[in-house]
């Protein structure tokens, strides 16, 4: 207690009103030890000098002192019977045996001045000589008054010497909860931020408190830990392995058994957990520590020796994460059916402190296996009657493929762009896998059988008989929307593939009130910008302009431009507009409405993907620019039914493309020397000459659908682009592949906010697939399940669970359920996940606890399961002092 504090306590009693028929007040100042003797002698000469106002009556200073006792006596009785008296002793006021003065003691109040008494008042303790003695072991914290208020902060009423000490040390480390695990990581935090130009260490610092003791005494009861807690890597260290001990046999720590606890093994999992959820920065201190602790004791060499299985659930240590995604994805390399180990690691490690860091690379591997799915699945070929058969059966399931390419390939791409060195050769190892598995178990063999059962038709038709036409769009989509709604908005995304639009459909249905309906129409041939969008506007019949650099034309109107496109759509239907998707996304609400005040029909030309693949420098991210053109189209769709007031929209696209993460080597390519004088445009998928040029490597398609009678479009088989100039590697369309001729046709209904036959989406669920509900270990697990896959009106969800009890308050660390499985299958939608019970308290058997899970997005409680925990010895926080 600071010396200002203790004179205006003493001060303040004379503020104070007089009891009952009291004149004036007096009051003795006990001061047993003498320690506050030049406070009361700084307050008589404040007096004598008036420093301070006198109040209602004066006040006198007087220390009593032996030999003074009668003429003190006789002042009080005699001399001035009508002043205030502040009187000061240098003795204890309990004892008046033999004292002269007792008179005087019995009859005036009393003012306590040792500053125990002072602080064990202030501070709110309860008054024993237990506390009384912790609190002069650490007198010296207790010298300022920001520590005192930070105390008090901490542990506003410390019942024992043990509080005392916690709330000392608890205030010391930054005012953190007075408990054993938030008082060790603290410490261990703040160690750990010290360097070589440190003026004070914390020890240092504990050391002038006089609470070093106590801090090294914490450390070895709640961690094991004897050694020199000065040394933060020794002690980091020991609490890291303690930790990992908690999750994994004892196997994988044979040779290190002087370096860690097992007793304390569940205290320091915790203290880790708690510290991985701490802030960005602690946590890069944390993850620092355990990068330093792996490499001294060579742990990466020792988790590659042991089955991933074997630390499955452990991320106390990042090689751990690292050396199951090294063994997974070597093994999916070498061809291994580990799909169930895969999605058994990604559902577990989903809530996993560390998952962020390696997420892409669990996304490449469930990508894998999901290829794997189709692979196996389609083992027998790909056969099909008729070329309708091969197309119906691409629209169905075939496509399923492609979209699993992609998300590989875009996972793959982020694991180079921000992943992990030492998991470059693996995942580059996956991708080679990947590659071949895409381009010849499938892109090869499904259009060899799509080209073999459609030539015939292409030769003498230009299209494939029993397949709806891009030609009959507008009559057979557009038209067919216009009959039920007064407006219809349609959306046109250049290369939009048709496997991105079941994506698209599904992020709608998430997002907005609608719901959707993915169709396929048989694109133009050449699949390529001109052609595909000619199709799509209305019109009795196209021809082709081959001196115009094969310039499409719609009942002899040109099609090329935006403008073009709205005179060919008005000279239908007169109320019909087209616009650019990027004008239209940069407008204000204001004017977007006032864009289409009049129009039936609205064109939006949206441009994301194809812009992006055609160009030699960004081709490499067409998969992104899928993504971003989904985001794009949601965003067009909410302006359509909010500002537009558009209930029907269609989205749809000019073409699709191929894709390939390798570049086709020259020598895979298709020489255009035979026909390079007579064709009339080349490009990377396509030749178009006159009719009677024909190259036996290429399949004929008519071009009198467009009008080209004296014309002959050529394209190769499968895959192979045509060699030419320039251009790009990766990227290509304008040939008769499935992915290029299949154009998406995605029908969106909005009902509108108070629509009772479309749903809001909801969060996909998980449920305890457990029925014991009893708890016998201070770590435990529970197996949960996503009842439903998450696609269309189920949307994914993350859930924080924590075992409470029956006041609520947490007993057990967080964790974390990610319900985001889009498997059909619903053994791949169940998750393991593992608790640690929170030391320092009991877990009587006859007590209820309840296993929450909250929705982290919303913070609603999803569900409450109660359960008994029955142990019969629960370590406690005892702190150790």
């Amino acid at each position: 207690m600071t010396e200002i504090d203790v004179r205006e306590r003493f001060l303040a009693r004379f503020a104070e009103p007089l009891f009952g028929a009291a004149r004036r007040r007096i009051v003795i100042w006990h001061d047993a030890d003498g320690e506050f003797e030049e406070a009361f002698d700084g307050l008589t000469a404040d007096a004598e000098a008036g420093r301070f106002d006198q109040g209602v009556r004066p006040l006198r200073f007087l220390k009593i002192q032996d030999g003074s006792l009668f003429s003190a006596k006789r002042m009080l009785s005699r001399e001035d019977t009508e002043s205030d008296f502040a009187l000061y002793r240098c003795r204890a006021g309990s004892d008046l045996t033999g004292d002269l003065f007792a008179d005087v003691e019995l009859y005036a109040e009393h003012f306590q001045a040792d500053g125990l008494s002072l602080l064990v008042q202030t501070v709110g303790a309860v008054d024993t000589s237990e506390v009384r003695g912790a609190l002069a072991e650490l007198r010296p914290f207790f010298a300022a008054k920001d520590r005192v208020a930070a105390f008090v902060a901490v542990m506003p009423q410390a019942q024992s010497a043990t509080d005392v000490r916690a709330g000392v040390l608890a205030a010391a480390l930054g005012k953190i909860p007075p408990t054993a695990q938030a008082i060790v990581r603290a410490y261990a935090l703040a160690v750990l931020a010290e360097d070589e130009g440190c003026s004070e260490r914390m020890l240092e610092r504990l050391e002038r408190y006089g609470a070093a003791e106590a801090m090294r005494r914490c450390v070895e009861r709640v961690t094991g830990f004897g050694g020199d807690i000065g040394d933060g890597r020794a002690l980091m260290e020991h609490l890291l392995l303690s930790a990992f001990a908690a999750t994994v046999s004892e196997d994988l720590l044979v040779g290190l058994e002087g370096r860690y606890s097992a007793a304390h093994s569940q205290f320091c999992l915790g203290i880790v957990h708690d510290w991985a959820e701490a802030s960005e920065e602690e946590r890069a201190v944390l993850t620092e520590a355990a990068e330093r602790v792996q490499g001294d004791l060579n742990l990466e060499m020792r988790f590659a020796a042991a089955p991933a299985a074997a630390f499955i659930a452990s991320d106390v240590f990042p090689a751990v994460g690292h050396a199951i995604v090294r063994e997974l994805a070597t093994s999916l390399a070498q061809g291994a059916d580990r799909r169930a180990e895969v999605r058994e690691a990604a559902g577990v490690r989903r809530g996993l402190s560390d998952y962020g860091d390696l997420a892409s690379y669990f996304d490449m591997m469930e990508a894998a296996c999901a290829m794997q799915d189709f692979l196996r699945a389609h083992g027998e070929g790909y056969h099909a009657s008729s070329a309708a058969a091969a197309w119906n059966a691409y629209a169905a399931d075939w496509w399923q493929m492609d979209g699993a390419y992609r998300r590989f390939c875009e996972a793959h791409r982020r694991c180079a762009r921000h992943g992990a060195p030492d998991l470059s050769e693996a995942a580059d190892s996956l991708s080679d896998w990947a590659e071949r598995q895409y381009a010849n178990g499938f892109l090869v063999p499904v259009n060899e059988c799509w080209a073999t059962a459609a030539e015939a038709d292409w030769d003498r038709e230009g299209y494939v008989e029993g397949v709806a036409r891009q030609h009959r769009f507008y009559d057979e989509v557009v038209e067919n929307e216009l009959a039920g709604a007064k407006r219809v908005v349609v959306i046109v995304s250049d290369a939009l593939r048709y496997e991105v639009a079941h994506e698209l459909a599904d992020a709608l249905e998430r997002s907005q009130r609608v719901s959707c309906a993915v169709d396929a129409v048989q694109g133009a041939f050449p699949s390529i910008t001109s052609f595909g969008m000619a199709a799509l506007l209305p019109h009795r019949s196209l021809s082709v302009d081959a001196a115009r650099g094969l310039a499409v034309l719609a009942d002899g109107a040109p099609t090329a431009t935006t403008e073009q496109r709205q005179a060919v759509l008005q000279a239908r239907r007169p109320a019909s507009r087209a616009f650019r998707a990027a004008d239209v996304l940069a407008m204000k609400s204001a004017e977007q409405r006032e864009l289409v005040r009049d129009a039936e029909v609205i064109y939006l030309y949206h441009n994301t993907v194809d812009a992006t693949g055609e160009d030699a420098s960004t081709e490499h991210d067409v998969f992104g620019a899928c993504q971003r053109a989904v985001d794009d189209i949601c965003g067009l769709v909410r302006i359509a039914t909010n500002q537009f007031k558009a209930t029907r929209i269609v989205v749809t696209a000019d073409h699709g493309f191929l894709y390939t993460r390798e570049a086709a080597p020259a020598t895979d390519k298709y020489s255009q020397a035979g026909l390079r004088d007579e064709a009339i445009a080349v490009g990377e998928r396509y030749v178009v000459a006159p009719s009677g040029v024909a190259d036996d490597l290429l399949l004929r398609v008519s071009l009198n659908p467009v009008g080209g009678g004296g014309l002959v479009g050529l394209a190769p088989r499968g895959f192979v682009r045509i060699n030419r100039p320039g251009g790009v590697a990766r990227y290509a369309h304008g040939g008769a592949s499935l992915q290029e001729l299949c154009v998406p046709v995605l029908r969106v209904r909005y009902g509108g906010s108070r629509s009772k036959n479309i749903d809001n989406a909801v969060a996909a669920e998980v449920r305890l697939l457990d029925t014991n509900r009893r708890i016998t270990s201070m770590l435990f697990g529970v197996r949960l399940y996503q009842p439903e896959p998450v696609s269309g009106k189920v949307a994914p969800a993350t859930y924080e669970l924590v075992l409470t009890d029956g006041s609520g308050n947490p007993v057990s660390d967080v964790r974390r359920a990610v319900a985001d499985r889009t498997d059909a299958d619903e053994r791949a939608r169940i998750v393991e996940v593992r608790f640690a019970l929170r030391e320092g308290r009991s877990y009587g058997p006859g007590e209820p606890f309840y296993l929450v899970a909250r929705n982290q997005d919303t913070g609603e409680v999803a569900w409450k399961e109660e359960y008994q925990v029955d142990i019969a010895f629960a370590p406690m926080d005892d702190f150790g002092f």
